[in-house]
């Protein structure tokens, strides 16, 4: 274990110097992290309105209560690209070395991001079934997950433009009497006016092709990749790898390839449930919840093994902290908090074990289910929230529940070199401040 740390630190921490030191990707990073408290809010409010115990959700439903938590994670973790771009602007826009301009020029990125978005919704009326639009209306599918890429472009590129306004002297100086905040105002006029018609152009473009608006550009062309995968185990290998590696950019992996998998695994979901409900060996060894039961153990990257590992082995108490508030929620499949507060995103040391971790996830239970030493899964359909164990029984019963409790100690061993190398350097950090 001491060489392989070795090997790691010698290797991997030169890499993980270099993306740090590279102002748009640590902008990105440090971007998220300021929305590590937003990004926990979401994620305890979905844990407690979706959690699966006893007669919870009877009770919430009898009080009046469930739809309070829904208002919380509706304008948190829907509406995470709304914040994501503010906060990227903001921390780019310092890291030029313009801090007295950031605030600004994170409200101008929010203010590019929705413009790129058309107005306008439709929907059909309860009562009449009739086709009702509303011209005026923010449609918010892209102010969640699926807005998530396009909030680190214009994150970024808002930046950009307004900063080289601002170096080429393009901006309306006025006399040293006048207040800074009053200053800093007019002087921020032409580089404003240069982004929003740079913005406006580029809607405009988009509303000449086929794809209508610049969101759906973006999120259509990371789907055509995926497009022509099967569900045989390399697919859902390759489908595992690719929401990795979106999520390892700050992507929600799995928000992009759900279709896809849906498409392809619920009716193998639905033709177990009918056997289970007959009485009948399971066909699929393969379904829609292999993903919630195997794969998904502690959300994406497979991380309930890290949580616990955080909150019982750390040194620095930062990843003591984190590990302690994330492992509830982790439990539950909820693990925003540890992929951002890690970080994960952008972070070269851990994305060996965030990507190898969920496939190992999937193959060492589909081996044990070739070979018939477990059953495949029932294919009961389970709500986001159902604790880990729970989730596994209910499956497939004790054995399956043991299968996930083995599972949790493979996460642990695979994580624990390279987070060990990461809490080093926190607790060198904590100790720096302390001296």
């Amino acid at each position: 274990m001491e060489k392989f740390t070795a090997l790691l630190e010698k290797y991997l921490i030169p890499v993980a110097g270099k993306v740090q030191g590279n102002k748009y990707l640590s902008s990105v990073s440090d971007g998220f992290a300021i929305l590590l408290p937003i990004i926990m809010i979401g994620a305890i409010a979905t844990l407690f309105g979706t959690l699966q115990v006893g007669g919870y959700q009877t009770f919430l439903v009898s009080v009046g209560a469930k739809p309070i938590f829904g208002f919380i994670s509706a304008v948190t973790t829907d509406a995470l690209s709304i914040y994501a771009v503010l906060f990227i602007a903001y921390s780019f826009t310092k890291k030029r070395g313009f801090e007295s301009n950031s605030l600004i020029v994170g409200g101008l990125a929010l203010f590019a991001f929705l413009l790129l978005i058309p107005l306008g919704v439709s929907g059909t009326a309860t009562e009449s079934k009739e086709l009702v639009n509303i011209a005026g209306a923010i449609p918010t599918g892209f102010l969640g997950a699926r807005g998530l890429f396009m909030a680190i472009i214009v994150g970024l590129l808002t930046p950009t433009v307004y900063l080289f306004v601002i170096e080429k002297g393009w901006v309306i100086k006025l006399p040293d009497s006048v207040p800074p905040t009053i200053g800093r105002s007019f002087s921020a006029l032409i580089p404003a006016f240069v982004v929003a018609i740079s913005f406006a152009l580029i809607r405009f473009g988009f509303s000449l092709t086929a794809y209508g608006h610049a969101n759906q550009f973006v999120y259509s062309f990371l789907q055509q990749p995926l497009q022509a995968l099967g569900s045989n185990p390399l697919s859902i290998v390759g489908f595992i790898i690719i929401a990795q590696v979106l999520w390892f950019f700050g992507i929600h992996g799995f928000m992009v390839v759900l279709p896809f998998l849906q498409t392809m695994l619920l009716p193998l979901s639905l033709e177990n449930l009918a056997a289970y409900e007959a009485g009948l060996a399971l066909p699929n060894p393969i379904v829609w919840q292999t993903f919630g039961t195997y794969i998904l153990i502690g959300g994406s990257g497979a991380t309930l093994g890290l949580a616990i590992i955080m909150a019982f082995a750390s040194k620095s108490q930062r990843y003591k902290t984190l590990g302690r508030l994330s492992l509830p929620s982790v439990i539950a499949g909820i693990n925003e908090p540890i992929v951002f507060g890690t970080p994960m995103v952008l972070n070269p040391l851990m994305i060996v074990p965030f990507i190898f971790t969920p496939i190992l996830m999937f193959l060492i239970p589909y081996a044990l289910t070739i070979a018939g030493i477990i059953e495949p899964l029932r294919g009961i359909a389970l709500p986001l929230g159902t604790p880990v164990l729970l989730y596994g029984w209910l499956q497939g019963g004790l054995q399956i529940l043991l299968v996930q409790a083995v599972l949790i100690v493979v996460q642990a061993v695979i994580y624990f070199p390279f987070f060990r190398i990461l809490d080093k350097q926190a607790l060198a950090d904590e100790t720096a401040e302390n001296a």
